[in-house]
């Protein structure tokens, strides 16, 4: 018996100590998780005041009961770096990242005190994951800041490089962007009816792939020289003599005053018809962009191109000035875009002014973040072109009203692969027959991205 009292007392003693090392610290914790932090909103306080050192002694009194606390180390981080105790302040920000690692504001404040320390490594790979979570408009121009003092401390100012290639097999109901009809009147020609040949409305299957690039250098914290490229070739089952093709190059700068960004971009193109090129052309891009405080930017701006055909009676200068506001809600799910533009085209020609309109324009485009795997997207064009002198075909003075829409799903098959189908619409009303067409794309693509 007294062995077995023995045993008992010790048993008794092992579940007393059990207890007290593992279930009381388990209900502490819980209580103190579900509990109030009573120092924490007069440190706030304080510290919004710009009492740091005051808010700091008040929330050390708490130090050892909410060191786990992602609230408490948050603020305490802030309190820290605003006295000038960067490290401990990084230290606290790191607790809070341990605990949640989708802290968005943690993981700004950890990389922006790792980029005051020169370790660019270490601030990159905490603003990394920040691609796959949704920062407000001042977060995003947080992050771009910081990426931009990264890229330039990288190999003593290196450039940032993103790229994607992007492939696409479809229909298209009309490659000839031709009427419906096979023969029409035109006057010039004859009173009998024309035939309008390979003209003609024709479908087809279609193909596309496409590289692009993109590059950005930063020269200081306010100014950024900007460069994109790509190269897109159609593919025509049976009308290779309307396959398309581009070549693409924008070469420009952007700049920081104050609260706005100015920026100036060149532009130039070749596009291709069939085998051959159809058309060169070379400009410019002026911006003016404008944040607001209600997630929402307005940006401003002008663009002259210089237009050289194979055909050189089609040589023409285009000049477009608009106006464009886009806004966010519900933490950047969703995205609309719409604006108003107008503008003219003047034929070099000068025995071929029908060749020159006026152009006025009004757009939409949405973005829809359905999931983190899902985005959904849809917009719309409509253009009103108003030519200038009676057309050398039929001598009445040429309208048309052009509306284009489209919609596309992006479904994310991983990080950097996606996989989007698309389908576009586009009606062209004219007072001119021979100008009057429907034409709708179906298209299934595949793009991966790629960055250095």
């Amino acid at each position: 018996m007294l062995v077995n009292s023995r045993n008992s007392q010790g048993l008794l003693s092992f579940l007393l100590l059990f207890m007290a090392w593992i279930v009381l610290p388990i209900y502490t914790i819980v209580a103190l998780a579900e509990g109030d932090m009573p120092n924490l909103g007069e440190a706030r306080r304080l510290l919004e005041v710009g009492e740091a050192e005051q808010s700091i002694a008040l929330l050390n009194h708490d130090l050892l009961r909410f060191a786990g606390n992602a609230d408490y180390n948050y603020l305490l981080g802030l309190a820290l770096y605003q006295a000038g105790h960067a490290g401990e302040a990084l230290f606290a920000f790191e607790r809070v990242i341990m605990v949640n690692p989708d802290n968005l504001a943690a993981r700004l404040k950890a990389a922006q005190i790792n980029l005051e320390r020169g370790d660019t490594t270490h601030a990159d790979e905490l603003l990394a994951p920040l691609s796959e979570q949704r920062p407000d408009t001042e977060q995003q121009r947080e992050i771009a800041r910081m990426r931009a003092k990264i890229a330039a401390g990288t190999a003593g100012g290196g450039i940032s490089v993103r790229g994607y290639v992007l492939t696409g097999i479809g229909w298209d109901s009309n490659v000839t962007s031709g009427p419906s009809q096979t023969e029409l009147v035109i006057p010039q020609l004859s009173r009998s009816m024309t035939s309008l040949g390979t003209a003609t409305r024709d479908d087809d299957l279609v193909g596309m792939v496409e590289v692009g690039l993109s590059l950005r250098k930063s020269i200081d914290e306010d100014t950024w020289l900007i460069g994109g490229s790509s190269i897109r070739q159609g593919f025509n089952s049976t009308r290779r003599d309307m396959k398309e093709g581009a070549a693409s190059l924008d070469l420009g700068a952007i700049r920081r005053i104050g609260h706005n960004f100015l920026g100036v971009t060149l532009l130039a193109q070749d596009y291709l018809l069939g085998d051959a090129t159809y058309r060169n052309s070379l400009g410019t891009r002026l911006n003016w962009i404008h944040p607001l405080e209600d997630h929402s930017k307005l940006t401003i701006y002008f663009q002259h191109l210089n237009f050289v055909y194979h055909q050189n009676i089609d040589n023409a200068i285009r000049k477009v000035g608009g106006v464009t506001y886009e806004f966010t809600m519900n933490d950047g799910a969703k995205t609309l875009q719409y604006g108003v533009y107008g503008g003219e085209e003047d034929a070099k020609d000068p025995s071929k002014p029908n060749f020159s309109f006026r152009l006025l324009g009004v757009h939409l485009a949405g973005n829809l973040h359905v999931s983190d795997d899902l985005s959904l997207s849809a917009g719309a064009i409509y253009e009103l072109h108003h030519h200038l002198a009676e057309d050398g075909l039929y001598s009445i003075t040429r309208h048309d009203a052009q509306f284009s829409v489209g919609a596309s799903a992006d479904y994310h098959l991983s990080e950097r692969r996606h996989l989007i189908p698309l389908y576009t619409h586009t009606l062209n009303v004219s007072n001119v027959d021979l100008y009057k067409y429907s034409r709708n794309t179906v298209m299934l693509q595949f793009k991966w991205e790629f960055d250095k």
